[in-house]
């Protein structure tokens, strides 16, 4: 008889230990209470929710990277339309039928032009510079306020955007691919000749840099990267404001110029001076001229090809995201259904127990109408 009432309550405990789980699956409608209740599913739900967390991060850095794509495809279209319109100026800069006060007054349209651009090539979204590659929050082209020459001074990198686990899209265009042209190229063995204010990079965009390791008011050499550490390729001053190195490595050099450069050039022969602002000959000033419509050119070639590079980068960037956004909706119904409780299932199994109850307190029920007389027995 005991045996028996051991065996009824446990059959009970064990009764209201699944009427427990049964419940909390029907309110919840969550398929575990614990993780120990299937340790294979448990790992399952981890798994799942993960890749739901992850690529729903992921989307949303690619999403905050929209206005920056935007709004520097924006930009970039602006510089180029702005250059295409310095082309048809120095076109009629050129013609015999320009006089001299129709030269100054296309100067001083240049001008203007040039301070668009520059003030285009510094355009922020989001307190970020669109053209200074990795390094966002440092305005990449400033302007002496003496001589009025813009100068790229932020990174040869480029910004990136996380659009799929452990994989990075680049993004955007630098100041350097977007205004820089190339203006010299240096095979191994040969020379390559350069101003100031041009950039010099090898083929792997690592940058040279004129430095003044000893401060007595000379150049020293071109060190790779700003760096003085490193041995510099040794240099030439011509005296006329170019440098010339012999390339004694392996990797092609190439000097690139601006088009804040160029339209200095530009604007300096249409007013008859140097750029020191010293006068020039109507001869001289013509000389300069008659290159300056291939200078204008190679420019918006560049800026033309940059823009088509900044295009292809976003395209990118946007196609990711319509993957990843197919992948957070697959795993969030991946995740409901190895989550949430089968409800149909559970009903029948609440019915079932509650079945199963009656019959079990009906025996309990039984026992205690036993006699003592009877019990002892």
């Amino acid at each position: 008889m005991v045996s028996s009432i051991n065996t009824i309550m446990y059959n009970l405990s064990l009764l209201n230990s699944r009427n427990e789980k049964v419940t909390y699956g029907l309110s919840s409608e969550k398929a575990l209470q614990n993780g120990s209740d299937d340790s294979i599913q448990y790992n399952q739900i981890l798994s799942v929710n993960n890749s739901v967390t992850s690529y729903s991060s992921i989307l949303d850095r690619i999403k905050l990277s929209s206005s920056y794509n935007t709004t520097s495809d924006t930009a970039a279209a602006s510089i180029k339309d702005s250059i295409e319109s310095a082309k048809s100026l120095v076109l009629k800069a050129t013609t015999a039928t320009t006089n001299s006060d129709g030269k100054e007054s296309i100067a001083n349209e240049l001008e203007s032009l040039k301070d668009t651009i520059y003030s285009l090539s510094n355009s922020t979204v989001n307190n970020q510079y669109l053209f200074s590659g990795k390094s966002t929050t440092t305005q990449p082209f400033v302007k002496d306020e003496t001589t009025g020459k813009v100068s790229y001074v932020s990174s040869n990198d480029n910004k990136t955007v996380n659009v799929e686990t452990n994989t990075y899209n680049t993004q955007g265009v630098n100041g350097i691919e977007l205004l820089y042209h190339t203006n010299e190229t240096a095979q191994a063995g040969e020379d390559l000749t350069f101003n100031e204010n041009e950039i010099v990079l090898d083929k792997n965009g690592n940058q040279y840099k004129l430095l003044d390791t000893d401060n007595d008011g000379s150049f020293d050499g071109l060190y790779l990267n700003g760096d003085s550490s490193n041995t510099p390729l040794s240099i030439t001053d011509n005296g006329d404001g170019t440098f010339t190195t012999t390339n004694t490595g392996t990797s092609t050099l190439e000097s690139k110029r601006s088009i804040f450069d160029d339209l200095d050039e530009i604007i300096n022969a249409l007013k008859q001076q140097d750029s020191n602002g010293n006068a020039i000959s109507e001869d001289e000033a013509n000389t300069i001229l008659s290159t300056s419509a291939e200078k204008i050119d190679n420019a918006y070639d560049n800026v033309n090809l940059a823009h088509s590079q900044l295009g292809i980068r976003t395209a990118s960037i946007e196609n990711y995201q319509s993957i990843v956004q197919s992948k957070v909706t697959n795993f969030k119904l991946i995740q409901e259904s190895v989550s949430k409780a089968d409800l149909t299932a559970l009903a029948v199994e609440s019915q079932s127990l509650e079945n199963t109850y009656t019959a079990l307190y009906s025996t309990i029920n039984k026992v205690n109408n036993l006699s003592l007389v009877k019990y002892l027995d």
